[in-house]
């Protein structure tokens, strides 16, 4: 659609839906996502207009962005040295690390 008013308008519709959704929020976004709405609305991230996208950009910040839900087994292992990636040595296909690590 190229008309920014009635993107405008469905976008502010979206986020009002999300708004006064409450404890049904995240059904809510779900839904928004298995209709194909979450892939639009990242499209409209490239928007020409600076409203349209920024608005896009706040819905996904504020319902779709996972920022809170970090896998800790994740993060790098603090030591005295530094940081230690891969504390595992094994990786998710079975491959191993070399016994004495990689030599860069």
């Amino acid at each position: 659609c190229k008309d920014t008013q009635v993107i405008q308008v469905v976008l502010d519709g979206i986020n009002n839906m999300l708004k006064l959704a409450g404890p049904d929020v995240e059904a809510v976004a779900a839904m928004v996502e298995e209709c194909g709405g979450l892939d639009k609305i990242e499209s409209l991230q490239n928007h020409e207009n600076v409203e349209i996208y920024k608005l896009a950009y706040e819905i996904i910040e504020q319902y779709f962005s996972d920022d809170g839900e970090e896998d800790a087994a994740l993060a790098p292992q603090a030591t005295a040295e530094g940081f230690q990636f891969g504390a595992d040595s094994t990786a998710a296909d079975g491959a191993e690390a070399p016994a004495g690590g990689f030599q860069f």
